[in-house]
C-alpha cells in the first residue's frame, strides 16, 4: 500500500512538472512591444521590436548586426552581415523602474565555433530595459 501511494504521489508530481514547465508563461513576447527598444543599461545590447526585432550586439569594441527571434521562452541572435547565429539564451521578464517590465537574457551560449572571439566572453546573462522611440 505504502509503494501503491509512493508511486501515485511520484506520478502526480511528475505530470505537475509537465503541466507547468520549467519557465512561466507570458502574454506578449517582447517582439510585440510596439513604439520601444530594448536596450541594456550600457548600451552595448539592443533590439528593436518594430524593425523586426533588428538590433546590434557590442563586445571588445565590435558592433554584430543582429535579428533576434523569439520561441517561447527561448531566443536566437543572429549575425546578419554573416547569416549565422551569433548566441542563443533564455528570456523572462522582471519589474523594473515604474513598474515596467525589463527584459532578462540569460543562459546565453555564445557561437563560439564560427566566432573565436566569444571565447573570451564571460557573459551569462544581461538585462535590457524599455526605452522610448
Amino acid at each position: 500500500m505504502k509503494k501503491t501511494v509512493a508511486m501515485l504521489f511520484v506520478a502526480v508530481l511528475c505530470i505537475t512538472a509537465l503541466a507547468c514547465g520549467c519557465s512561466p508563461g507570458y502574454d506578449k513576447s517582447p517582439a510585440e512591444y510596439k513604439n520601444i527598444r530594448w536596450i541594456s543599461y550600457d548600451y552595448s545590447f539592443c533590439i528593436k521590436p518594430d524593425d523586426d526585432c533588428k538590433g546590434f550586439y557590442t563586445f571588445n569594441d565590435k558592433k554584430y548586426n543582429i535579428k533576434v527571434t523569439f520561441d517561447g521562452s527561448t531566443l536566437t541572435a543572429t549575425d546578419t552581415d554573416k547569416n549565422k547565429e551569433l548566441f542563443n539564451a533564455d528570456w523572462m521578464y522582471e519589474k523594473g523602474a515604474n513598474d515596467k517590465e525589463t527584459l532578462y537574457i540569460h543562459n546565453i551560449a555564445f557561437n563560439k565555433s564560427d566566432y573565436k572571439e566569444m571565447e573570451n566572453n564571460l557573459a551569462e546573462y544581461v538585462t535590457l530595459k524599455q526605452d522610448k522611440v
